[in-house]
């Protein structure tokens, strides 16, 4: 299939000639435009942008309900595949990443954000030095040293 548009298309000739086949999925994967975000096909019709594979679901389905995502079952965000895709609200779309394995919450260290260290946080538990000066040593506010230390936070860090 042919790459691009034509002015004549209509919207399924429109989808086809921006997707291949992938044959050992049986993904529908586009081609055409790419959003920098998450990856996702983006199409432009009628003046007005869609992610592609929501356009595929309106396409061939029908309208997407109002509040409702178009989610994918094979996990491939550029697959336009009307037979991989469902319809979930936001809670429906985590727990399908949850069950798949693919959603991994980051937490502790792997934050951007976090002051501390897991090792820095068994220094902490360990002490018995004040809070204050902890709090001071380590560049943490008080209450986050007494959370540390209550159990109250990073309760996935285990003792060595």
């Amino acid at each position: 299939m042919s790459s691009g548009w034509h002015r004549n298309d209509t919207a399924i000739e429109r989808l086809e000639r921006n997707s291949i086949p992938e044959p050992n999925s049986g993904c529908l994967l586009w081609i055409g435009a790419i959003s920098r975000e998450r990856g996702y096909g983006v199409i432009g019709w009628r003046r007005k942008y869609y992610r592609a594979h929501r356009f595929s679901w309106e396409v061939h389905l029908g309208p997407v309900p109002e509040g409702m995502l178009v989610c994918h079952k094979c996990d491939v965000p550029l697959c336009v595949n009307p037979a991989h895709l469902f319809l979930g609200t936001s809670n429906d779309n985590m727990q399908d990443k949850m069950r798949k394995g693919r959603y991994s919450c980051p937490r502790g260290e792997n934050l951007p954000q976090a002051v501390l260290t897991n090792e820095i946080v068994r220094a902490i538990r360990s002490s018995t030095d004040t809070t204050a000066s902890l709090s001071r040593r380590y560049g943490a506010s008080e209450a986050t040293i007494r959370c540390v230390r209550q159990g109250k936070t990073w309760r996935h860090v285990l003792p060595e």
